[in-house]
């Protein structure tokens, strides 16, 4: 295995950074972006208030206990 000495470790940590400001990376992006519920005209509110879409939620995650608005698996 080879071992990186500590003037070596700042300087190419410095590059690192340095490279990263210079070409703007932007590493505060979430990985997910906005996510809007909305079925058949409903938002959210509405769905949570339809028998239909809570029955079909069941059915989809049979192996896990719903209660009230968390699905616990």
């Amino acid at each position: 295995m080879t071992k990186i000495n500590t003037p070596t470790a700042i300087l190419l940590s410095s590059i690192l950074i340095a490279s990263a400001i210079f070409f703007r990376i932007d590493i505060s992006k979430p990985f997910i972006g906005s996510v809007y519920a909305d079925v058949a005209g409903m938002d959210y509110r509405e769905l949570r208030r339809d028998r239909d879409f809570k029955k079909a939620v069941r059915y989809i995650v049979e192996d896990c206990s719903i209660r009230s608005t968390r699905i616990s698996c």
